[in-house]
């Protein structure tokens, strides 16, 4: 299956680990936003840095959302210490996905650190760790 795996960007380490978890059990990644594709491997991790260079940061943003719309599964990581932005905006459109087409299968992972009210929409199925995604997700090959 096409998986978007979305997070906190402080927590890049993490998500990259899940990505390669689901890439180990045969799914593929639809955007792997971790990385940096401009070669210079600099996270836009501050409001500051996204300012800097808002060409760069509009074309994270389109990558992210075809990401999205290109999954057949979303996997929201909520086990994060910080307050994540981009990923609210990454699980509603999703949700959005998954009510007027049917897909992506919405996660969300993990402990709920932070609290969304989309966390809680029928749609969004409940796993606390990926492992558990993974073995649905293969089941329904």
């Amino acid at each position: 299956m096409k998986i978007f795996v979305s997070g906190q960007i402080q927590d890049v380490e993490a998500v990259h680990d899940i990505q390669q978890k689901l890439i180990r059990a045969g799914h593929s990644i639809t955007h792997d936003w971790t990385q940096n594709e401009t070669g210079n491997n600099t996270m836009l991790a501050s409001d500051a840095d996204k300012l800097k260079d808002i060409d760069e940061t509009a074309r994270r943003a389109k990558l992210d959302i075809q990401g999205v719309i290109a999954c057949d599964a979303f996997v929201l990581c909520t086990d994060n210490q910080h307050v994540g932005k981009g990923m609210y905006a990454e699980l509603g459109a999703a949700l959005a996905l998954a009510v007027s087409r049917g897909t992506p299968r919405v996660y969300v992972v993990g402990a709920q650190r932070h609290m969304s009210v989309f966390y809680f929409h029928p749609l969004a199925v409940h796993k606390e760790t990926i492992d558990e995604v993974i073995e649905e997700l293969n089941a329904q090959k």
